[in-house]
């Protein structure tokens, strides 16, 4: 078993292992490091340590969140990735709407933070925050007489 070289001198063969690192990371949920390392080997990586498997993650900014599901899983941070809504994120919402001051989105129970952060990672213009509960968050507009088109910043977002 080999071990890679510190990650902040990377060579070719490590940049490789740190996108597919990251692709994985897009589009599939982890809750082990050790399920990604065995992801990584069934990609061909064989030697993969648990160790070299830490570092990946703590060169691409990665964090443990509570899922949708309410698991544990490791996260790419917002320096680290675009965000990209997808029909699950957009499955857990129940209701978008305003009431002429403040854009209120309805989620499933344990959902609203998750969301809520999405709409976070990439500020807008017309956003001045987000506030997430168990299944509601309220987004303030920068101005309440643009709170329409708030909305419609947020329903592009999410992909409602």
């Amino acid at each position: 078993m080999y071990d890679t070289p510190d990650l902040d001198s990377v060579s070719v063969d490590d940049h490789k292992l740190t996108e597919v690192c990251k692709k994985l990371l897009q589009q599939q949920s982890f809750t082990t490091q050790n399920k990604l390392r065995q992801a990584l080997v069934d990609l061909g990586y064989s030697g993969i340590s648990q160790s070299t498997v830490s570092r990946l993650l703590a060169h691409l900014g990665v964090v443990k969140m509570q899922n949708a599901c309410g698991k544990k899983a490791y996260c790419l941070t917002a320096e680290s990735t675009s965000v990209r809504v997808d029909s699950s994120i957009s499955s857990q919402i129940e209701l978008i709407t305003n009431n002429r001051s403040l854009v209120v989105i309805k989620t499933h129970p344990g959902s609203a933070q998750l969301i809520a952060r999405l709409i976070d990672i990439d500020p807008h213009a017309d956003i001045l925050a987000t506030i997430g509960g168990n299944d509601t968050i309220l987004v303030v507009p920068k101005h309440v007489k643009d709170v329409d088109r708030c909305e419609q910043v947020v329903r592009a977002r999410l992909g409602a």
